[in-house]
């Protein structure tokens, strides 16, 4: 089969994660895959180490000027600025895919809608991105749920050391966010607080963006002495490995693939009860859901899994089977497939 994927995105995220990783799992499986994307990014790069061939973006492809002929599947991932004269030139050739992996934007999914004709399928990542495309009037009938997926790797090695890391003490609870605001991040460091008037052997740690601010506020809450700040990391397996507990303190809905990797390293999680964030999650089986901003639901969620090793090692062993079982790269990309072969049956 022959498949294009495409990734209007100059960022490394979730979305690029997902095209580069569904296209060199197809190229593995004998397939022929690649990427189009903006040349020069970092998926480009990417595309280049995994030896996934890429096809650049250019200004005149958005308005419709590229020949699609010679692929079976023609795949958009989150094609915010994509001109419908390029998907209406592409399905003349090709059966169109359509994933929405971002929520909190109705403007995106209203487009979404407008593009319909053009689209054989949609692939929502979750129910609440299904939901979604139900509100904007797209037919259900062209909606299929297909989660993201997680080329697991080095994160089974992380999860391997888990039974070790729950008989340290004392307990590393963290989180990662790149959230400019600083909100995320406060509220963590808020909840550090009243976990450390509980318990004051646990350990901190704080990963994403770089911001001198995230110490000034530990050192004015009192604690900087009992949480490190890393700043963003191309070690994520290693660092994960590293947390007994993963405290995600969103207060804006959408998916995280930084829970995803908690999860895959078998770290046990609290999550806020915010669509995108808990459509994964099974409350007190691979996670604790809380309210989003309690900043004292979340330290009783924390205090409670630091005092039950056992059920803290349970729940991060189902959160490992969760996202092994249902978000593995060979899982997701079969589901793709089947639908890539009922689309041109």
């Amino acid at each position: 089969m022959n498949i294009l994927n495409i990734c209007d995105t100059q960022v490394w995220d979730l979305v690029a994660y997902q095209a580069l990783h569904t296209a060199a799992r197809f190229v593995k499986t004998g397939h022929n895959a690649a990427v189009l994307c903006h040349k020069n990014s970092r998926l480009d790069e990417e595309c280049r180490k995994l030896k996934v061939n890429t096809l650049p973006i250019t200004l005149g492809l958005k308005f419709g000027f590229f020949e699609t002929g010679g692929w079976d599947i023609v795949h958009f991932y989150n094609p915010d600025s994509m001109n419908p004269l390029f998907l209406k030139k592409a399905r003349a050739s090709s059966k169109i895919f359509v994933t929405q992996l971002k929520l909190g934007n109705p403007r995106a999914f209203e487009k979404l809608s407008l593009l319909e004709p053009y689209v054989d399928r949609y692939v929502a990542a979750c129910n609440s991105v299904q939901e979604e495309f139900a509100r904007s009037g797209i037919d259900q009938r062209k909606t299929f749920t297909v989660p993201p997926a997680l080329n697991l790797g080095r994160w089974e090695s992380a999860m391997l050391i888990k039974p070790a890391m729950f008989l340290r003490r004392p307990y590393r609870v963290g989180m990662v966010s790149m959230d400019p605001s600083l909100k995320e991040q406060e509220l963590f460091l808020l909840m550090a607080k009243e976990v450390l008037y509980v318990l004051p052997n646990t350990n901190f740690l704080i990963v994403g963006i770089k911001d001198e601010r995230l110490r000034d506020m530990a050192r004015k809450l009192g604690i900087s002495h009992k949480v490190d700040v890393l700043w963003e990391r191309n070690d994520m397996p290693e660092v994960m490995a590293m947390m007994h507990i993963y405290a995600k303190t969103a207060v804006r809905e959408g998916l995280s693939m930084s829970l995803i990797e908690a999860q895959a390293s078998g770290v046990a999680c609290v999550v806020p009860r915010l669509r995108g964030l808990s459509d994964f999650v099974v409350c007190d089986r691979n996670a604790i859901i809380v309210e989003p901003g309690d900043v004292l639901a979340c330290t009783k969620a924390v205090v409670h899994l630091i005092n039950n090793p056992p059920v803290c090692h349970t729940m991060s062993k189902m959160a490992f089977d969760y996202v092994s079982n249902n978000m593995s790269l060979p899982v997701v990309c079969n589901l793709l497939l089947r639908l890539y072969e009922e689309a041109l049956a």
